[in-house]
C-alpha cells in the first residue's frame, strides 16, 4: 500500500484494519472516493468540530504578537471571545457549545494564568506532499499544538485533547503520537531535555519524558511498521471493535456480510469449546463487531423514525403511526433515579454497599427493610426524568 508518511492515526488505522486504511488513504475506485467524501462531510462530526474550536481558540490565545514576540495577558474574556469566533465559523449544537465554554473556563482557572515561555504555536513538521523524514528514513507529518521553553535546558511539547476519556500515565509513556513528536524534536533540539505533555482540557495534564535510548528504540519500531504497511499488496478486512466507527461499512464485504445476513455462520458457527484459542478470540471479536455495526444501524433507523415520522412536540396520542404490518408509538416514559451521594449520606455502610451501583431496582429491593423514617428520606431524594421511547409491535391483523 502507499505510505507517503506515517502519523499516529494512520498507523492505528492500518493496525486495526488494512482495508480501512487503503480505502481511507488510497481509495481504489470512485465509490470509495465518494464514501470517503461523504464521511468527511457528514453531520455527526459535532464532537470533532468542538475539539477544533477549542484547539484553535487556545492556539490563537497562546500565539505571541508577531511584531513584539510577547504573549497577550492571560484574560478569560479574550479566550472566550476567540472561542466564540471559532464557533461561529465551525458551528456545533448549543449543548456542545456550552460544554466547550465551561471546559475553557475550568481550564483557565487551573492553567490559564500560569506563565509560560512560548516558542511556537501549531508548529508544523513536514507536509502532506513533503513529509519530514526521520534520520532512519521514516517519513512523518504533524502539528505540535504548543512548544514551550522550560528554562534554558528543556523543551516541552504540548498537545491539547478534548476527549472525554482521560489518558493514564502508562498510556502516555507508550503513546505513538508522543513518540513521533519526540523523535522529531530530538532531531531539532539534539542538546535539550525533552518532555511531551497531554493537556487534557477536561481534566489535568499528563507528561511523559523519554530517554534518547527509548526514542531510538521507538524509531526502530516505527521503521518496521512503515515497511510492513508498504509490503501489503492486497489489504484484508479485519472484523474488530474499530468496525463501529469505520466510514466504509457500506463497501466492506465482511461488514456487509454481518449486516445483511446477521453472519451467524461467521460469528457463531462453532461451539467455542471445540475451537482453538485464536479461533475463539476471532469469534469474540466478530461478535463484538457485529453488535457494534448492528447497534449503529439500529440507531440510524430509530433516529429516522423519530425525526421523519413524528413531531416530538405533538401530544402523545398523535405520536402514533400504523404501517401495513406494525403499530409504532413514540411514548412518554419516566426514569426514577436516586443520587448516589444522598444514599451514601442516609444509609448505613452495610446497606449502602448493597446498592453501590445505585440502580433503581437495587434501591427498590432494600427499601422494604429500611426503618420508616429512613425509607421516607431515601424516597424524597429520588428524581423523575421524563423521556420518550419507541415501541414497535406487529399488528395482529398483519399477514
Amino acid at each position: 500500500m502507499k505510505v507517503p508518511y506515517l502519523s499516529a492515526s494512520r498507523l492505528k488505522t492500518a493496525q486495526d484494519c488494512q482495508l480501512s486504511y487503503a480505502l481511507r488513504y488510497d481509495p481504489p475506485n470512485e465509490e470509495a472516493v465518494q464514501v470517503k467524501w461523504a464521511n468527511e462531510h457528514r453531520d455527526n462530526l459535532q464532537p470533532a468540530r468542538l475539539g477544533s474550536n477549542i484547539h484553535n481558540a487556545l492556539e490563537e490565545w497562546r500565539r505571541p504578537n508577531p511584531k513584539t514576540g510577547k504573549v497577550r495577558r492571560p484574560r478569560l474574556d479574550k479566550l472566550l471571545e476567540l472561542y466564540d469566533i471559532e464557533s461561529a465559523k465551525n458551528e456545533v449544537n448549543f449543548d456542545l457549545y456550552e460544554d466547550g465554554r465551561i471546559m475553557l473556563e475550568r481550564w483557565f482557572q487551573k492553567r490559564g494564568t500560569v506563565k509560560v515561555d512560548v516558542l511556537h504555536v501549531e508548529q508544523q513538521f513536514g507536509s502532506h506532499k513533503a513529509p519530514y523524514v526521520l534520520s532512519n528514513g521514516v517519513p512523518v507529518f504533524g502539528f505540535i499544538d504548543l512548544t514551550l521553553a522550560v528554562g534554558d535546558h528543556a523543551i516541552e511539547l504540548v498537545d491539547y485533547k478534548t476527549q472525554r476519556a482521560p489518558i493514564t500515565q502508562a498510556e502516555a509513556d507508550s503513546n505513538v503520537q508522543a513518540g513521533i513528536y519526540l523523535a522529531v524534536a530530538r532531531e531539532i533540539w539534539p542538546d535539550k531535555e525533552l518532555r511531551f505533555t497531554f493537556d487534557l482540557t477536561r481534566y489535568g495534564t499528563v507528561t511523559t519524558i523519554w530517554s534518547d535510548e527509548k526514542i531510538e528504540r521507538f524509531k526502530d519500531w516505527l521503521l518496521t511498521k512503515w515497511e510492513w504497511i508498504q509490503s501489503i499488496e492486497e489489504p484484508r478486512a479485519t472484523i474488530g471493535p474499530a468496525c463501529k466507527w469505520c466510514a466504509f461499512q457500506s463497501i466492506c464485504p465482511k461488514a456487509q456480510k454481518l449486516v445483511q445476513s446477521g453472519s451467524w455462520d461467521l460469528v457463531v458457527n462453532e461451539n467455542p469449546v471445540d475451537q482453538d484459542e485464536d479461533d475463539m478470540l476471532d469469534q469474540l471479536q466478530a461478535i463484538k463487531a457485529a453488535k457494534a455495526i448492528l447497534d449503529k444501524k439500529k440507531k440510524a433507523i430509530e433516529d429516522h423514525i423519530k425525526n421523519e415520522w413524528f413531531d416530538q412536540y405533538a401530544p402523545a396520542e398523535e405520536r402514533v403511526k400504523m404501517t401495513d404490518r406494525y403499530a409504532v408509538k413514540w411514548e412518554d416514559r419516566q426514569n426514577k433515579a436516586y443520587p448516589k451521594h444522598e444514599l451514601q449520606r442516609i444509609l448505613p455502610p452495610s446497606i449502602f454497599g448493597q446498592v453501590a451501583n445505585v440502580t433503581k431496582s437495587a434501591v427498590d429491593r432494600i427499601l422494604p427493610i429500611l426503618p420508616d423514617d429512613m425509607r421516607e428520606e431515601v424516597e424524597q431524594t429520588s428524581t423523575i426524568k421524563p423521556f420518550k421511547a419507541l415501541t414497535i409491535r406487529r399488528r395482529q391483523d398483519a399477514d
